[in-house]
């Protein structure tokens, strides 16, 4: 049986006396649902050996709508938050932590009609094994007047982290520009900065410290070749003029 099926086999399951009137409003549950899905789907960022979606949902309805919902809202997110992480478990998507759903009342919206916001709301950090290494790169623009991208090996390959910004911040926090999700990476662990033609790796007072071909550094500037370590996870730096 699909997420969607035992979902909406749920729904049936728990409607009864006076929550029967739910299924009498213009907006059903299975309808949520699905606008959620399509939230998720539309909100995917991809690393290097998984997809990441959002965790936490809101769903927003005109209070008319809402008020439906009211006499069983608590057992309705309850499952529409298992709905999403059968699904993403389905489709072999990742989430930070189990997902979250809320119905909220909203003037706002029209009435029979669905919004839906989805974001990521960053767990506390669990532990990885050494070497378990998940890489979300930096999406930005503003790119510096050379061409530079960091190589990390991974279990699938070379993988390429283009630095196309003239600040950049790495860590295993999800605020970072670069993430790296291994346990060795603190959160906010190191900084690049792209001046005077050349980029400068700054420790951004890290567990394990940052280190340049087996130097520790404070900051450092950069040069095609060299060999990063954060904490042990290394990164090899390249660089070519335009």
């Amino acid at each position: 049986m699909s997420a969607l099926s035992r979902f909406e086999a749920f729904m049936e399951n728990i409607v009864e006396g006076s929550v029967a009137r739910l299924f009498r409003s213009p907006v059903q549950p299975a309808e949520i649902a699905k606008r959620l899905e399509r939230a998720m789907e539309a909100n995917q960022t991809v690393s290097v050996r998984r997809i990441l979606v959002p965790n936490y949902y809101r769903a927003f309805l005109n209070p008319q709508d809402f008020e439906a919902f009211k006499p069983i809202r608590t057992e309705v997110e309850r499952e529409m938050a298992t709905y999403l992480a059968e699904l993403a478990q389905e489709r072999r998507f990742s989430m930070v932590e189990h997902p979250r759903v809320e119905l909220v009342a909203d003037a706002g919206v029209p009435r029979r009609t669905i919004q839906v916001v989805a974001e990521t709301h960053a767990a506390p950090a669990a532990p990885h094994q050494v070497g378990d290494t998940q890489v979300i790169p930096a999406q930005v623009a503003a790119a510096p007047a050379a061409r530079a991208r960091l190589l990390l090996a991974t279990p699938t390959g070379t993988h390429v982290i283009p630095l196309d910004s003239t600040s950049m911040t790495i860590g295993r926090g999800l605020n970072n520009d670069i993430v790296l999700e291994d346990a060795r990476v603190s959160r906010n662990h190191a900084q690049l900065r792209y001046k005077s033609r050349r980029f400068w790796l700054t420790d951004l007072g890290s567990t394990n410290g940052t280190f340049v071909n087996g130097e520790p550094i404070t900051e450092r500037a950069l040069r095609d070749g060299d060999v990063i370590s954060l904490g042990g996870l290394e990164l090899t730096f390249r660089h070519m003029d335009r």
